[in-house]
């Protein structure tokens, strides 16, 4: 296989047509064509399937498409690895975080880690899984440290758990209901849920169901910690937050004007994801390796 012909497949997975791909390629389009019926004709199968909407990558067109994605990303992160060795570009990082991660330890971490690392650059994105899934599966980050639940992540990628962590339900204070008890009797308000596949809010939706209740009729759908909170506290609406946001002096719920329900609710998972096939770079891993140990101080303390 050469490589001409395997971005050439990259492209137009990309642009979904030949001629699209053939102009960010800066090609003809039988240029393009001639280089896609070489690779078949290596690979010995149908890569893509042709019809008046465009083109689309057969099952043996993805499998290809996939490994050489990952191959290239690999390729780049060998070549930024080796120029930040010589000095002529700083290495470039690209990497996920949950909320709860960005609001406890993300601060010592990357202070660790710019003793250690003083030249790398960082591009930080904050967001759940729904957001940062897409991009790991783009090659846009590195890594992501996030909870999720192990059974809906992609098979592409690889999981590794790192801490549990408890959630709060949580109103503002002096909420109506602030010495309820029992769950049954907060239904009836308003929550906000962050609902997506995977999500720690669909879990809570299940959960609520297994007990018997019906569950909340007037449901926000936000995915935005910070909206969130603020109609918490201006609202008799009602959510979760992980028990971090009680914890971390940085953050000091209660002092923002929230309280915490003494109602147990399932544990989350907090873990490292990454594409499964790509080896990070010893940059991606020291970080990674430092949210880790951060995270694990953080709950046992």
């Amino acid at each position: 296989m050469k490589d001409h012909s395997l971005r050439a497949l990259l492209a137009v997975a990309e642009a979904g047509t030949i001629r699209g791909a053939a102009r960010a390629l800066n090609l003809s389009q039988a240029a393009l064509t001639k280089s896609l019926r070489e690779l078949e004709s290596d690979i010995g199968a149908e890569l893509l399937s042709r019809s008046y909407r465009g083109v689309r990558l057969t099952e043996a067109g993805r499998i290809l498409h996939d490994r050489a994605k990952v191959a290239r990303q690999q390729l780049q992160i060998a070549e930024a690895e080796i120029r930040a060795l010589s000095g002529s570009a700083p290495e470039r990082l690209a990497v996920g975080v949950t909320p709860m991660v960005a609001l406890s330890v993300l601060s010592d971490v990357w202070t660790h880690f710019r003793r250690l690392r003083p030249a790398v650059a960082l591009n930080l994105r904050e967001g759940l899984p729904s957001i940062v899934v897409p991009a790991l599966l783009k090659g846009e980050l590195d890594f992501a440290v996030v909870m999720a639940d192990p059974g809906f992540v992609p098979d592409t990628l690889a999981f590794e758990p790192i801490i549990h962590t408890s959630f709060q339900i949580v109103g503002r204070a002096g909420h109506p209901a602030r010495h309820a008890t029992e769950l049954a009797q907060l239904l009836d308000y308003e929550w906000i849920f962050s609902l997506h596949p995977g999500s720690y809010s669909e879990r809570i939706l299940k959960w609520i169901a297994d007990q018997g209740l019906a569950p909340p009729q007037r449901i926000v759908d936000c995915n935005s910690t910070l909206s969130n909170w603020q109609l918490i506290r201006n609202s008799d609406m009602l959510t979760m937050l992980p028990s971090v946001f009680f914890q971390a002096p940085s953050i000091a719920a209660e002092s923002h004007g929230l309280m915490r329900f003494g109602i147990r609710l399932p544990e989350a998972v907090v873990g490292s994801l990454r594409l499964k096939h790509a080896p990070p770079s010893s940059a991606a891993t020291l970080l990674a390796d430092l949210f880790a140990l951060y995270l694990r101080r953080q709950g046992n303390s």
